[in-house]
């Protein structure tokens, strides 16, 4: 769920900064689209807050990878607890820096 949360919030960041829904979900959904999502959203960004915007993706890349390949997977606690974190990272970074990522 870690995964598709930190989609969602992808998919929004970027819809908000194209303008257009469907352009954006249908290139989200081709081959190699959460890249190209990604690259389009970062561009234009300083470096640091690409870094940042790009490390605090990782919890959409570790879980949505995993899951996209239809592996059952057991989650322990400390994993749960990292993913939940990461999460709340990338919200509020996102919501920090919403303008930005955006604009």
């Amino acid at each position: 769920m870690a995964g598709a949360a930190a989609e969602s919030i992808l998919l929004a960041v970027a819809i908000t900064k194209d303008g257009d829904e469907s352009k954006v979900l249908k290139e989200y959904a081709s081959a190699g689209g959460r890249g190209r999502v990604t690259k389009m959203v970062v561009t234009g960004l300083t470096g640091s807050i690409v870094r940042t915007f790009e490390a605090a993706l990782q919890v959409l890349h570790y879980w949505r990878d995993d899951a996209a390949h239809g592996m059952a997977t057991t989650i322990v606690e400390v994993e749960a607890y990292a993913s939940l974190t990461q999460l709340l990272r990338l919200a509020q970074f996102c919501s920090d820096r919403w303008t930005d990522l955006t604009a």
